[in-house]
């Protein structure tokens, strides 16, 4: 499929870009309090807000190159996401060796992407994640052990998320990531950062892909 491979290289190298944007953020927050501080006040801000002005010298330098508005904006948002977790979070990130969720997410999906007989890249219908939607964070989070969410109050905010026009999804953002955060569900920030720069042209497929993955984990929890 010789249309395939500069797709793919291009899909490799955003997997790259986002996993190193949300890493380098996360050890930004974690050794200096007054950058997160900074980014934390970003949160629910658009790039024009006063309260965004100290975002830019920390922020700028990160960002793709020629990026448009709406990118930038997809990278703020999950900044000030990342900079609004607990400070005990960002201890654990130090500890951790084994590189990022989007980086380990990367590693295991690799596989899927070859076809194990024929050396060929197999046809992928659509391109592949970064890692676990925020859809099956959610999921996680009413299926954990012990965990405070509930059912109901779950699929509320997954419906409400995705029939969000762009400006809502930024908005909403940070209170569905306030209720995973009283459970123990991890969130993919490199996969999140993807879908927000996607969801303009493509909010319809990712807002199907939160759904789907919300339905398949909790459906099987249901069935254990």
């Amino acid at each position: 499929m010789p249309f395939q491979a500069p797709e793919a290289s291009k899909r490799e190298r955003n997997r790259a870009a986002y996993a190193a944007f949300t890493k380098s953020i996360e050890r930004l927050c974690g050794t200096d309090p007054g950058a997160r501080a900074a980014l934390r006040a970003g949160l629910r801000r658009d790039l024009d807000h006063p309260r965004a002005r100290t975002m830019h010298r920390l922020l700028t330098p990160r960002l793709p190159e020629r990026c448009d508005d709406r990118t930038a904006q997809a990278h703020y948002t999950v900044a000030s996401l990342i900079a609004a977790q607990p400070r005990h979070a960002f201890a654990l990130d130090q500890e951790d060796g084994e590189g990022s969720a989007d980086e380990q997410g990367a590693v295991k999906k690799k596989p899927l992407q070859e076809d194990g007989g024929s050396g060929q890249v197999a046809a992928v219908p659509e391109p592949i994640p970064y890692g676990p939607s925020f859809g099956a964070t959610l999921g996680h989070a009413v299926i954990a052990r012990g965990a405070s969410m509930r059912m109901s109050a779950a699929e509320s905010r997954i419906n409400l998320l995705t029939r969000q026009s762009l400006r809502g999804i930024h908005l909403h953002l940070p209170a569905a990531v306030n209720q995973v955060r009283t459970t123990d569900a991890a969130i993919d920030w490199g996969q999140l950062l993807a879908d927000l720069v996607d969801w303009p042209d493509q909010s319809g497929r990712i807002s199907r892909r939160w759904l789907q993955d919300f339905y398949r984990i909790t459906a099987r929890a249901d069935q254990d």
